[in-house]
């Protein structure tokens, strides 16, 4: 059920198989979203899209979407991203002046797998370049090779309205760190024989749907613009399931 009254919405995208195997992580968002007295969503249909890895491209749309449905602050939160119970409330966070809240991720770039994002024009605005941009492959996409990390990188560095933040926010390198959110992404906290296979898989998967190398540079504008065809779609399929994300 929708909670209108809550001001800040917190939500995370599940597809293709990341609903199942990080259940124990949603399990922690809702837990926190709750404690906190936030609105919590998991984007966990449709099960499967055809845009394999890239779907997550989808949290840029969602993020626009729910700060014009009046949410005053968006935290997203990757599926793979477990909140501790000490995590405090994101208003701790928020600076004057400040409208994009990021960590740096292992790989010393900023990790878009935790963002938080206050309502202004000045945010909305800053969502479009990135969403206008995606066809045009960005420096920070090396190395990478997928998703929309690459572009919000770029795009938050040139930026004075965002703000950089503790990685006690986004903890996917340090197994000893007194952490609020510890992300399984592809750092060293991903270590496991099964989170291996599952995502040689999904890899494999994405590399067919997509017809192009993920992690081929020279294949990047092509497969950006797959991502720009296919994305509205989805967007508005999502929409019309979850309430959340509406004015």
């Amino acid at each position: 059920m929708t909670n209108r009254a809550a001001t800040t919405l917190v939500f995370s995208v599940a597809l293709n198989g990341y609903q199942w195997r990080y259940s124990h992580c949603i399990k922690s968002h809702k837990q926190y979203a709750k404690k906190m007295n936030y609105q919590y969503v998991v984007v966990s249909r449709p099960i499967f899209t055809s845009l394999g890895v890239e779907c997550c491209w989808l949290k840029l749309l969602l993020l626009k979407a729910a700060l014009e449905a009046g949410y005053s602050k968006v935290l997203f939160v990757d599926a793979d991203a477990l909140i501790q119970p000490t995590c405090p409330p994101v208003e701790q966070l928020i600076k004057e002046g400040k409208f994009l809240y990021m960590a740096h991720g292992y790989s010393g770039e900023i990790n878009s797998g935790i963002m938080l994002m206050q309502r202004s024009q000045a945010a909305l605005n800053w969502i479009n370049e990135v969403l206008a941009s995606i066809c045009t492959p960005v420096a920070e996409s090396e190395g990478i090779g997928w998703g929309e990390n690459g572009h919000v990188a770029h795009f938050a560095k040139a930026w004075d309205g965002f703000q950089l933040i503790s990685p006690k926010w986004n903890n996917t390198y340090a197994k000893e760190m007194n952490d609020y959110i510890r992300h399984f992404n592809f750092g060293p906290l991903k270590n496991s024989w099964s989170d291996k296979v599952i995502h040689k898989v999904i890899f494999k998967v994405s590399k067919i749907l997509l017809k192009c190398d993920l992690n081929d540079m020279d294949q990047q504008e092509k497969k950006l613009q797959v991502v720009q065809h296919k994305l509205p779609k989805l967007f508005n399929r999502v929409v019309r399931l979850y309430p959340e994300f509406s004015k």
